[in-house]
């Protein structure tokens, strides 16, 4: 995840590349590209071999499974040569590279900022062609938010996988507190204040008082309640109705009361409850699997790819529904899928896009508790949910409700999948929150401070 906000700054990095015949740039030509894409990828029909290239970022397990999926398909399909890279760091900044070449993969994974930043600039090739052509893959047939708009007859990309944010948690350090584990139903989610009774509960200072007990001393606190991502700092807008951007999209809300609000909650975990761990503090934590597993952090404010750490951790662990403000909601993060304009054999290209998003052909991904499928099928058939969600060790019993059926029933995109210049709108709000962080300023005061600033940056929203 590390490298998915670093691309926020990366995405920059080079100017508009020339537009081609592959990237159309309206609807006129995206009918044009379609038609001409046969002339194209004509060497299949003839048995020559095409050779693509696929490139991903991530740990060596991820390498595994993305390998094992393009011999897979290279066995299934021997006209078209696909060959991997994996690119486990910098991946932005050696794709732009790549791109600025004419040496770009043919197929890659890539954040969704720069996803659309690059699709504006026509270094990305425009998939709505095919998507409304292609009848396996129509959009109907995948799950809400997984297509990446950039304007209504132009598509930069369809989320590789779908990713949400749960609340994990070690059922031991709950057994031994004496503190009932958090709801997995949706519908039976903790409100706020029971979330933050149950961290205070679940917070001991060196002397094992929790931070309910008068004598609680925040200043040597040896079990912190809760740790959240303050990256993730819009992760509560859904569930208090907000948002950054206004619903018509003509407008930032950086002053709307809710989401400082939102804000303001999480910080308030830090400085006001004192249930999870300051700036300073958080430096000296392991890792979120391993402080579980430590006992040093009792809940983790986390997105599903912690699954697969927690999962080879072998700690009894399990995941509750977020905590509600007002309404049920989960923050959706997945990444897309994209292809370059440069590809000189779209068809083939495509073919192997389509492969990668069938869960069958990834499945590891999937099983392992990393990825999410963004099928729609995969999320209601028994049989096919048996394959990837009943998996352990990287699905625990709460996954179904408090994962599955967030992401489904009560998912919202992340601002980054439509605002323009969100790199550098990012780029602006999140420096001006470390104060809030610190307790020296409100979130109020500080979104307040730096809204002119941000405001100046606001050029409206990708979408249909």
């Amino acid at each position: 995840m590390m490298c998915l906000v670093a691309f926020l700054v990366l995405s920059g990095c080079s100017g508009a590349a020339k537009q081609t015949a592959n990237e159309p740039g309206s609807s006129s030509e995206a009918i044009n590209d379609a038609s001409t894409t046969n002339d194209q990828s004509a060497a299949t029909d003839s048995g020559e071999v095409v050779e693509l290239t696929y490139a991903t970022w991530g740990s060596p397990n991820e390498k595994k499974a993305h390998q094992a999926a393009v011999d897979a398909f290279n066995a299934k399909y021997p006209n078209i040569k696909v060959k991997y890279l994996h690119i486990p760091a910098d991946f932005g900044t050696k794709i732009s590279t790549m791109i600025a070449a004419k040496q770009a993969p043919d197929v890659f994974l890539l954040d969704k900022v720069t996803a659309l930043k690059w699709s504006e600039q026509k270094k990305l090739y425009n998939i709505k062609p095919f998507l409304d052509a292609d009848s396996e893959i129509s959009e109907d047939k995948l799950i809400p938010n997984a297509v990446l708009y950039m304007g209504p007859d132009q598509v930069a990309g369809i989320k590789a996988t779908e990713e949400a944010f749960g609340l994990f948690y070690n059922k031991d350090m709950f057994t031994e507190a004496g503190v009932p584990v958090p709801p997995a139903n949706p519908n039976e989610t903790w409100t706020w204040e029971q979330f933050v009774e149950a961290a205070q509960k679940l917070t001991l200072d060196n002397k094992g008082r929790n931070a309910l007990d008068p004598e609680f001393n925040p200043k040597n606190i040896k079990q912190y309640g809760v740790r959240f991502n303050r990256w993730a700092w819009f992760q509560l807008f859904g569930t208090n109705e907000t948002k950054l951007v206004s619903e018509d999209g003509t407008k930032l809300q950086l002053t709307d009361p809710a989401v400082a609000d939102s804000i303001q909650k999480l910080a308030d975990l830090i400085n006001v409850y004192h249930v999870a761990p300051d700036v300073t503090q958080e430096k000296s934590l392991p890792a979120p699997a391993v402080a579980l597993q430590s006992k040093k952090v009792a809940m983790d404010l986390d997105g599903q790819w912690v699954q697969v750490d927690l999962g080879a951790s072998k700690i009894n662990w399990d995941v509750g529904a977020m905590p509600k403000i007002k309404v049920p909601s989960t923050l959706l993060n997945g990444e897309p899928f994209v292809m370059s304009a440069d590809t000189k054999h779209p068809k083939e290209a495509w073919q192997f896009y389509k492969f990668m998003i069938d869960p069958n052909n990834v499945l590891e991904l999937y099983s392992s508790g990393l990825w999410m499928p963004i099928v729609r099928e995969w999320y209601e058939k028994p049989e096919l949910m048996a394959k990837w969600a009943e998996v352990t060790p990287g699905h625990s019993p709460g996954y179904k409700q408090a994962i599955m059926e967030m992401t489904t029933q009560y998912g919202v995109n992340a601002h980054d999948y439509t605002l323009k210049n969100a790199d550098k709108i990012n780029a602006l709000i999140g420096p001006a929150l470390d104060a809030v962080w610190e307790g020296k300023k409100s979130a109020a005061d500080s979104l307040k401070a730096v809204e002119p600033k941000v405001q100046a940056e606001f050029k409206g929203i990708y979408g249909r």
